[in-house]
């Protein structure tokens, strides 16, 4: 482009002949035909005032702001392929995956904590029932109930009894047997018969009151808490 104005503008200019040059009208007009080839600093010169022409202030700027423009739009066209995008997508991909595998592993351990602390509560609950309370505790609780709740009266009367005989070591605090089998076991410990046949048949009593369908009344357990008492002072004499 440069080099293209720059002939247009030696062209366009006017030949001069040296003043003494005699020579014919077609003789001036073929030399002045002649390419005439300008020193180098009468081009650098020529030059110059071509830039300095209105619309050629850009032409001596360096190329560098098209070769950024190039760089930058070859660099935009690799992030815009299917590869790019197929990166971008599994990156995706795998930060919601993390996410997820987090938040169960969170879960999880709430779970955990809340399915522990029931257990906690039933290891604690069932150690506070292998310790019964004084006979004589239960018995006080059971005449207050007799009246309204025969079912829990004759029940913490049952309590006092077991009470007693654990306290005489005729029974292990071990609530998982049967009334059955914790009668079954005084012989072995040293419990005297007739203590023995006494403590089967209170017990059996209960066993068939308890799981009774027909409602307990308060009289018949009223008769078992007197008996239960009676037990329960026998037990607690030295000779027993």
């Amino acid at each position: 482009m440069i080099a293209k104005a720059l002939t247009l503008f030696l062209t366009a200019a006017p030949c001069e002949l040296p003043p003494t040059a005699e020579l014919t009208e077609r003789q001036a007009e073929a030399l002045c035909a002649r390419p005439v080839e300008a020193p180098a600093g009468t081009a650098r010169s020529t030059l110059a005032a071509i830039y300095e022409r209105r619309g050629f202030e850009q032409a001596r700027a360096p190329q560098a702001g098209d070769t950024l423009k190039r760089l930058r739009a070859w660099l935009e066209s690799i992030f815009e392929t299917a590869g790019a995008e197929t990166y971008s997508n599994l990156t995706r991909v795998v930060v919601l995956v993390a996410a997820a595998i987090g938040a169960i592993a969170v879960v999880v351990r709430l779970a955990g904590r809340k399915r522990a602390a029931p257990k906690a509560v039933v290891a604690a609950a069932a150690s506070a029932d292998l310790m019964l309370a004084d006979p004589i505790e239960h018995l006080t609780r059971a005449r207050a109930l007799v009246t309204r709740e025969p079912r829990s009266a004759a029940r913490e009367g049952l309590l006092a009894l077991l009470s007693a005989l654990e306290r005489r070591r005729f029974a292990r605090p071990d609530r998982v047997k049967t009334n059955r089998e914790i009668v079954s076991e005084l012989p072995s410990r040293g419990a005297p018969p007739a203590l023995v046949d006494a403590v089967r048949t209170h017990l059996g009593w209960f066993d068939r009151a308890w799981y009774s369908v027909a409602p307990l009344e308060a009289a018949s357990a009223g008769r078992f808490l007197d008996e239960v008492q009676a037990l329960v002072t026998q037990l607690a004499e030295p000779s027993a």
